[in-house]
């Protein structure tokens, strides 16, 4: 009895194999952004899955992610997401890896603001400062170079 389940089992898993019923290997990484200094290594969302159904900022909020990532990840986001035990971001950066930044008005004012001065040549410390006066609310601690 046992030799023909063992049997019967050997038979089944070229059939499974075959028909596509295993499981999807997984990749050999995920997907990694351009800069190879940042803290936040994962890709930025594609700029082009919100060109219909989302405010009009949002896909030009993410084409700037994917432009200088670099200086978003040396920005705080002070939507709070950093301190937020269910996002823990590391960085402005990180909140364009997924739908978060698509839905907050901070993430996209300080992805903006941070392209806008980057256009005049204004240095990523400069920025930085810039971003910090311009969003940290009251109560907030001053955020530090990374």
């Amino acid at each position: 009895m046992r030799y023909r389940t063992l049997v019967a089992a050997l038979l089944l898993v070229p059939a499974l194999t075959v028909s596509g019923d295993t499981p999807k290997s997984k990749p050999a990484s995920d997907p990694k952004n351009s800069c190879t200094t940042c803290k936040e290594r994962r890709a930025t969302l594609d700029p082009k899955e919100f060109e219909k159904g989302w405010d009009p900022e949002v896909k030009p909020g993410y084409e700037i992610a994917r432009r200088i990532p670099a200086t978003l990840d040396n920005l705080h986001c002070f939507c709070e997401c950093a301190e937020s035990p269910t996002f823990k971001h590391k960085t402005l950066l990180t909140c364009f890896v997924d739908t978060h930044a698509a839905g907050c008005g901070i993430c996209l004012s300080e992805a903006r603001l941070a392209w806008q001065l980057k256009e005049k040549g204004v240095s990523d410390e400069e920025i930085r400062i810039t971003v910090e006066a311009v969003h940290k609310t009251d109560g907030h601690p001053p955020t530090h170079a990374h």
